[in-house]
């Protein structure tokens, strides 16, 4: 039976050295050795691109028969070639041919997929091959077939095509016809949804690039699969993709397509108006978005009326956001807290579009205030449902991601302790240590949700959540009188030092251990806390 070794992995040099079992040879040329060569080097899996050539060299030595073969789709090149040599046609030699007996060869693969490259030795001795697997070394013997020591080897080789990219175009869930060279009308403000649907080729990532012929130059880009792209300046624009395969071990390839339909934006037959929430930034700089682009202004800020907590705040400037044109950013005279409830009317009538439209007028639209939490969104959220929190060393319960309940998204935390347990313990790590403020206050909050039905609830029972390296602060003890099947919300200050750089969260047991007690927990937060003086 054939030993035929299917080979992922494949070195730049293996030397397989044979075992002789005669041990009455005079002369070296006696030796039985196998062993090969490839121009692919030290990878996990021989790949390379279509249209693309790979060298085979048998290093056997004192083989009785040898013979390569190879699958269709291939064809033997004239060597050698050198690195400048391009055209790989010209060199094609023996064409039809599946098979040679030269000890090296050059193979010129003409057609993508999985291609096999055969090496089948014989010889009079027994041996014993050598490889590696790009980790471990490993033998094998050749085998006793027909009178004859065989080794018999197939080595795979993924053939990769060329990109080719296809894309979807769609305006109003419509699909365009992106190929015709027909000219895409879009309304300032309106969006064109791009999709790439590439598979040729095998690609690992794409960009969109959006460029103003006006211009000359990038409007926008992205990297995105779906790439829904916004137009709010009136002009003449031409967009493109650029899709590439990289990556390890894996031939780099990509291909450029220029979209043949231009597209023009036009003046929008909408109303000029917020499209948004209006929010407060870090900085407490008050940010009013529209549906299109804003017309350079001055002298406005008389027309913006802001009431803080029922009493009105002078209005220190109105600016067009120098990031995004379509924002507005207001900033007031004096200070503003999170803590504050703030409201935003307009009534001038001077503001307009970069298409001409006025800007409406909008009345006592409340600002949603900064909430900058401290907390990496994995562990505060849960929703990339990582594995960022995990069990505590000393856990003796059940924690696990869960989505039977959620405070906000998909995921929660879910805690579980049994009678017989002393506690339930779960850990979520920083990537980054957080550094605090000594001077400052900070708020901890976050939800939690206990089942239905939990007993042993008395005595010592508690849950409790720990910042360590911190272990002198910790949340409320009495988290168990909250009520059950209900989010609830658990908040306390915090001032500290000390860097935080895991979370310990743990129901701990009563003294008889007979709590059993499933708890979800979602939304953590550290904010810094504000209070108006």
């Amino acid at each position: 039976m054939k030993n035929k070794i299917y080979l992922g992995i494949i070195l730049l040099f293996v030397a397989l050295v044979g075992c002789q079992t005669d041990d009455a040879y005079d002369a070296p040329t006696e030796l039985s050795d196998v062993g090969f060569y490839t121009s692919q080097g030290q990878a996990l899996e021989l790949q390379l691109n279509v249209f693309d050539f790979m060298t085979f060299s048998d290093l056997s030595q004192g083989a009785t028969d040898h013979t390569w073969f190879f699958d269709t789709g291939i064809s033997m090149l004239e060597g050698p070639i050198e690195r400048n040599d391009t055209d790989y046609e010209a060199r094609i030699i023996y064409p039809g041919a599946r098979s040679s007996n030269e000890k090296t060869i050059n193979l010129y693969f003409q057609e993508s997929g999985i291609k096999t490259v055969r090496l089948y030795n014989t010889f009079k001795d027994s041996v014993t091959f050598r490889g590696n697997n790009g980790v471990d070394d490993y033998y094998v013997g050749s085998e006793w077939i027909d009178n004859k020591w065989v080794i018999d080897t197939t080595f795979n080789v993924k053939v990769f095509d060329t990109i080719i990219s296809e894309i979807i175009v769609k305006q109003n869930s419509q699909i365009v016809n992106h190929k015709s060279t027909d000219t895409i009308y879009v309304e300032a403000g309106e969006l064109l949804e791009f999709t790439d649907i590439t598979t040729i080729g095998e690609p690992t990532g794409r960009t969109w690039n959006i460029f103003d012929l006006d211009t000359e130059t990038n409007y926008t880009s992205s990297s995105d699969s779906i790439a829904n792209i916004q137009f709010n300046k009136l002009g003449n624009f031409r967009g493109s993709i650029s899709t590439n395969r990289s990556g390890e071990n894996i031939p780099a390839d990509g291909d450029v397509y220029g979209i043949p339909a231009p597209i023009k934006v036009v003046a929008s037959s909408k109303t000029f108006e917020i499209n948004d929430d209006i929010y407060e930034m870090e900085d407490e700089t008050i940010v009013i978005a529209y549906n299109g682009e804003f017309e350079p202004f001055t002298n406005q800020e008389q027309f913006f009326t802001v009431m803080v907590n029922g009493v009105q705040f002078p209005v220190a400037s109105v600016e067009i956001n120098g990031n995004d044109a379509t924002k507005l950013n207001l900033t007031l005279a004096d200070p503003i807290y999170r803590p504050d409830v703030i409201t935003v009317s307009y009534t001038g009538t001077e503001i307009k579009s970069t298409d001409t439209r006025t800007a409406s007028m909008f009345s006592d639209v409340p600002v949603i205030m900064d909430a900058t939490n401290l907390v990496p969104e994995n562990l505060a959220t849960l929703e990339a449902n990582d594995g960022a929190w995990t069990n505590f060393w000393s856990n003796e319960g059940t924690v696990s991601y869960s989505t039977e309940q959620a405070a906000s998204g998909s995921y929660s935390l879910k805690l579980e302790i049994a009678s017989g347990q002393a506690k339930a313990e779960a850990d979520g790590t920083l990537d980054q240590a957080l550094d605090f403020d000594g001077t400052k206050t900070y708020t901890v909050t976050y939800k939690m949700f206990i089942a239905d039905g939990a007993t042993g609830t008395d005595g010592k029972a508690e849950i409790k959540l720990f910042l360590l390296t911190n272990w002198d602060w910790n949340s409320s003890d009495d988290n168990f009188l909250q009520p059950s099947g209900q989010w609830v919300t658990v908040s306390k200050d915090y001032n500290s030092t000390k860097p935080l750089s895991k979370f310990y969260l743990r129901i701990l047991s009563n003294a008889s251990k007979t709590t059993n007690a499933t708890v979800y927990f979602d939304d953590f937060t550290i904010m810094e806390k504000e209070v108006r003086p």
